[in-house]
């Protein structure tokens, strides 16, 4: 039987197949052209050099005050969770601003496309680049690296007290406000090498001072009936305001289940 070259539709399939198969190839190309374009740049542009410092202003709490002192901590005291915060470049801070007033902008063609943790990251966090080096110098001092988040603008690190004094050039004091509390925290701004600068913001939770809530929940019981159209009973400019279930549904957008 002499040998026949296949045609017709069996090879419009092959020849179709192969056509989908290169604008494949060359769709993922171009998705990672844009990928690579849009990479932040890196902002540590020098080597590290321990002996030229920067320091890391606005980094003490309030509290942490001389007529509150009891002295510097033990050097093995634990520092848990302590948190590098990063910085964006201008360039990110200005888009990101732009962003943001686009989302509330019904006009605009990003109103309400809100963006994933590591969408964000990919465009407003910091470089690879510049993350692994923070990393490495975190490390390099004998600090643990927990995490980076998602948004890659905090490097979550745990470690002790002698270790924050050797790295950052500040001493953690223990303080005894007047109230009685006790507290830990940094005696005075932390200090960094100067080619970390442009990629660091600041260190938190340097301190224990935690953050307390504003709201207080009152032991007062009161009682009111709800008629459909007729005004809140609970509306006040006193400050104070009641909230029933179905408030919540309509704040958060949910439906009870």
């Amino acid at each position: 039987m002499a040998f026949r070259p296949r045609c017709g539709v069996e090879n419009m399939g092959i020849s179709f197949r192969r056509s989908l198969q290169v604008w494949s190839l060359l769709a993922s190309v171009s998705v990672l052209s844009r990928a690579q374009q849009a990479a932040p740049r890196p902002l540590i542009t020098r080597p590290i050099d321990e002996a030229q410092l920067v320091r890391l202003d606005g980094n003490t709490h309030p509290l942490a005050h001389a007529q509150f002192d009891l002295g510097q901590a033990s050097p093995d005291l634990p520092m848990q969770r302590m948190l590098l915060v990063l910085k964006r470049s201008p360039q990110q801070d200005s888009a990101l601003r732009k962003l943001l007033d686009d989302q509330q902008d019904k006009t605009s063609s990003n109103y309400h496309k809100w963006l994933t943790p590591d969408e964000f990251g990919t465009r407003f966090g910091n470089s690879d680049q510049d993350i692994q080096l923070v990393m490495a110098w975190l490390q390099a001092h004998g600090f643990q690296v927990n995490r980076v988040s998602r948004g890659r603008s905090l490097i979550e690190f745990s470690g002790v007290e002698a270790q924050i004094e050797e790295t950052f050039h500040t001493q953690i004091h223990r303080y005894m406000l007047a109230n009685g509390e006790q507290h830990s925290a940094n005696a005075s701004d932390p200090q960094i090498p100067a080619a970390l600068a442009p990629a660091v913001a600041g260190v938190w939770t340097l301190h224990n001072f935690y953050k307390k809530p504003q709201l207080v929940v009152s032991e007062q019981k009161v009682s009111a009936r709800a008629v459909l159209g007729s005004r809140p009973q609970f509306t006040s400019g006193s400050g104070q305001h009641a909230l029933a279930p179905a408030d919540f549904y309509k704040i958060y957008n949910v439906s009870p289940q």
